[in-house]
């Protein structure tokens, strides 16, 4: 696995990997970060101290958010970021972390919430776990929901159209993965199905 990880170079943020000598090799990824103007006293009111914030500031706090996603998952910093994000969601909600039907519920309402989709979570329990199931609030169907699967030494999640697997569909292992993937299902289904009735946009 590659050691690599973000820095701040001043009001920048940059990709850069360790050489085995130890001299760093960047990447040809610079974040740069900087104040827009100068804050007068309606932005500290609207604001607060975040708009103190400059970009030397900035810099340092995106580096650290980069590494932290990193640590989800370096192959695929996008979903990892959302990941994060979510973390932060679940940790601030008291989460318990070994909930994994509460985690993809909240990974999927995080999702929704993202696309502005008014779709309502509805829990169904199975024999081999609790299906997290789209309810419409306008009466529409939309037959999806990640299953959450208690077969195993560990629970996996998997993307369901009606009763049957979403084509190209697999276990996923992180919830956000499953929940990313439902989005997509949801996409797919929408542009073949809807006439304008379905969608429910907030």
């Amino acid at each position: 696995m590659a050691d690599y990880r973000f820095v701040a170079d001043r009001d920048a943020v940059v990709l850069v990997r360790l050489g085995p000598d130890g001299e760093a090799l960047a990447a040809p990824i610079r974040i740069e970060a900087s104040r827009s103007r100068q804050v007068d006293d309606v932005d500290l009111e609207t604001w607060g101290m975040v708009a103190t914030l400059d970009g030397e500031d900035l810099a340092q706090v995106a580096a650290r958010c980069l590494n932290a996603a990193l640590g989800i998952d370096r192959e695929d910093i996008a979903t990892a970021s959302q990941a994060l994000e979510i973390l932060v969601a679940q940790q601030l909600a008291k989460i318990d972390a070994d909930d994994p039907v509460a985690l993809v519920e909240e990974a999927m309402r995080y999702v929704l919430r993202q696309e502005r989709w008014r779709f309502d979570i509805a829990r169904e329990r199975r024999e081999d776990g609790v299906r997290l199931a789209l309810q419409n609030p306008n009466g529409a169907a939309v037959p999806l929901a990640v299953h959450v699967s208690n077969r195993g030494k560990t629970p996996s999640f998997w993307v369901m159209q009606d009763n049957r697997l979403v084509q190209g569909g697999h276990a996923y292992k992180i919830p956000i993965q499953a929940a990313t993937a439902l989005k997509s299902a949801v996409e797919d289904y929408l542009y073949a199905h809807d006439t304008g009735e379905i969608r429910p946009h907030g």
